[in-house]
Formats: C-alpha cells, sequence, structure tokens
C-alpha cells in the first residue's frame, strides 16, 4: 500500500465508512497483518497519548497518571482492548450469523483507530492553541470511533444494520464490565469498607 492508497482509504473511511470496510474487506489480508496492525495504532496512539498527557494540566490527577503517565502501559491496555474487541466482533457477529473471518475482524477494527489517532493529533495542536476545545475534539474523536466501529463490524458480517450493531456493542461491552468486576472481585476480593 503506497501513501495515497491510505490516504484515499482515511478519506473513503470519513465519507462512506462501509465502502471503505468492503475494501479492507477484500484485501485478505492474514491474521498476522490484523495483530500487526492492531499493535501499531496502539503503540501510535499511546505515544500520542502520553505527549498529550504531559502537555495536559491535569498532571496531577492520579486517575489519568495511571493510565497516561507510562506509554508502555497505555499501549499493552489498548492492544488489548483491541484485541478484545477483534475477537468479540468476529465470534459475537458470528454467533448472530454473520460472515466475517478473524482476520477481517482485527483489519477492520485496527483501522477504525486511524481517524481517532488523526483526531489525537489535532487534540493535541487543540491543547496548545484553544485548550478549552481540547475536551471537545477527544469527544468527537469518541463518538468518531463509536460509528465506524460499528458500521465496520455491520459490514464485516453483512448486517444490514449499523445502528443494531450499535446496541449489540454496547450490550457486549455491559456484559464484559460485569464479567471483569466479577473476575476482579473474585481475585483479588471486595474492599471491606466501601
Amino acid at each position: 500500500m503506497t501513501l495515497d492508497t491510505l490516504q484515499d482509504l482515511l478519506r473513503l473511511t470519513l465519507v462512506n465508512p462501509r465502502a471503505a470496510a468492503t475494501r479492507l474487506k477484500a484485501l485478505n489480508l492474514p491474521v498476522q497483518t490484523g495483530w500487526s496492525a492492531m499493535l501499531l495504532v496502539s503503540v501510535v496512539s499511546a505515544f500520542l497519548g502520553f505527549i498529550g498527557f504531559l502537555a495536559s494540566p491535569i498532571q496531577g490527577d492520579p486517575g489519568v497518571a495511571a493510565m497516561f503517565g507510562s506509554p508502555l502501559r497505555t499501549a499493552l491496555i489498548q492492544f488489548t482492548v483491541l484485541a478484545l474487541t477483534g475477537f468479540l466482533a468476529y465470534w459475537v457477529g458470528g454467533r448472530f450469523g454473520g460472515t466475517g473471518t478473524l482476520a477481517q475482524a482485527l483489519v477492520l477494527v485496527a483501522w477504525v483507530q486511524v481517524p481517532p489517532i488523526a483526531l489525537q493529533l489535532v487534540q493535541l495542536v487543540t491543547m496548545v492553541l484553544a485548550p478549552e476545545l481540547a475536551p471537545l475534539v477527544g469527544i468527537v474523536g469518541f463518538a468518531l470511533y463509536a460509528v465506524l466501529l460499528s458500521l465496520f463490524i455491520a459490514e464485516l458480517h453483512g448486517f444490514r444494520s449499523g445502528v443494531a450493531v450499535f446496541f449489540g456493542i454496547l450490550a457486549v461491552s455491559f456484559l464484559v464490565a460485569l464479567g471483569a468486576a466479577f473476575l476482579f472481585a473474585f481475585l483479588i476480593g471486595v474492599p471491606q469498607n466501601v
């Protein structure tokens, strides 16, 4: 792929996400490419997040410091979340009659990260030039990610409704969070004085 091809694909992703997903699926990239792409976007996103953390006035916040204070930890968390998202997109979608493959799911989930990463760059510039607008850019990035992920998963599996996929993502996310909470409570225990 050339830089022009990537720019065209990025443009298509923003204008017609389902067509971009179809084009990515048609590449028939192997599973290893999906994992590599996920690793790459995780590292780039973590690096940009770390730069944003250093430029941010909320560096002293322990929650923010725990998340963004270590680019390596952030990249590992990001990669884990992306891997889980890619696998669940493939597996859950398949249970509902979807036709996508694991390799396609990994590639699509990795690519969905690219437009929000571009917005992270915009957010960094905004933090310097107009800091009060930086949170708005972050919200737009998250909304863009949610829309693109829903439409890409719908296209991955041949589902007609991106809205139904969005609500499916919300339901699966809730169940995963609930399962993780029970797992952590079992492994670590529940605080006694809460």
